[in-house]
Parts: C-alpha cells; structure tokens; sequence
C-alpha cells in the first residue's frame, strides 16, 4: 500500500499535491527541463502508477516532452476535497 506524508492510502487516479522535489535530482537536467520540474512543485497532479514503492505523476511541460516523477510517501500530499477533485482532474 501507498501512502502519502499523512499515512492517507495514495491509489491510481489519485489527486496527489506535490511537496518537495530533491533540488540536487533537478540540478541533473538541462535548464529548460529543470525549470519544468521545479514548476510541478505544489501543483495537482493524478497518481498514474506505482513503482518500486513510489507513487508516480506525469507533468507536460511542452508540446513535445513530458516526464514521470517518483513520489516517495513525505515528498506527496493526496487532495482529499472531492470539488476540488473533480475540478483538478479538467486541468491535468
């Protein structure tokens, strides 16, 4: 079982909020990309699979890339809020 930062069960199609991103692991890409990571910090993003025990959102940051990040349970919060669920899920 997945759990984010507050032992709440995370599942595929959840909303999780993310909190922290290694800022050393962002350092490892090219700039443009870089900035793209660090724009997903405390956005909404759905749980899209799990691996190696990790919770894992997409985020597009241009017309032609995209990238999965691996949440560990303190680096996610899950959004709980089912209006704002339900709104999030339009926009992602």
């Amino acid at each position: 079982m997945i759990c984010d930062r507050n032992k709440k069960e995370v599942k595929i199609g959840s909303l999780v909020k993310v909190l922290y991103i290694d800022p050393n692991f962002i350092l490892t890409f090219p700039p443009d990309e870089a900035k793209g990571m660090s724009s997903m910090l405390n956005q909404v993003k759905e749980v899209t699979e799990f691996a190696h025990g990790k919770a894992l959102v997409n985020h597009k940051f241009n017309n032609f890339h995209s990238f999965s990040l691996a949440l560990e349970p303190e680096e996610m919060e899950l959004v709980d809020n089912p209006i704002l669920n339900k709104f999030e899920s339009k926009q992602i």
